[in-house]
């Protein structure tokens, strides 16, 4: 893992493959997508409310970006939370900064109430200062 802070890592995360993310979460049905930021690992939008669902005291945020023009949900667990739940379940990728994990499909109706309740009393971007 890289010594950089972990929230240095989630910066560079987002600033480096956003659009990828974005684009692999629009279509994402049945996949919890992680990325690595050191002591934790991080999903976004489908894959968040994935992970949620598989922990429930996960840490959400809502994020505003300004290189992207809607809000955005992010869900982190800690890196030993993961490693036991890996040791139940099968991970269709195990790198060390990326890993897959297929998952009951998406009930999007779900989604998008959990979503906008999470979302809920952002600013707009015009609002920021």
């Amino acid at each position: 893992m890289s010594s950089l802070p972990s929230g240095i890592r989630l910066m560079n995360l987002l600033r480096e493959r956003l659009t990828e993310i974005m684009d692999r979460e629009r279509a994402n049905q049945s996949s919890i997508h992680l990325y690595c930021t050191g002591p934790y690992w991080v999903a976004f939008e489908r894959s968040a409310y994935q992970l949620y669902r598989a922990f429930p005291d996960s840490e959400t945020t809502p994020l505003r970006l300004f290189a992207y023009p809607f809000p955005i949900v992010m869900v982190s667990v800690p890196d030993h939370s993961l490693c036991s739940y890996a040791r139940k379940h099968i991970l269709r990728k195990d790198e060390s900064d990326y890993k897959l994990l297929t998952v009951p499909g998406l009930p999007l109706a779900d989604y998008h109430a959990w979503h906008a309740g999470e979302v809920k009393g952002l600013p707009l971007l015009s609002e920021r200062v």
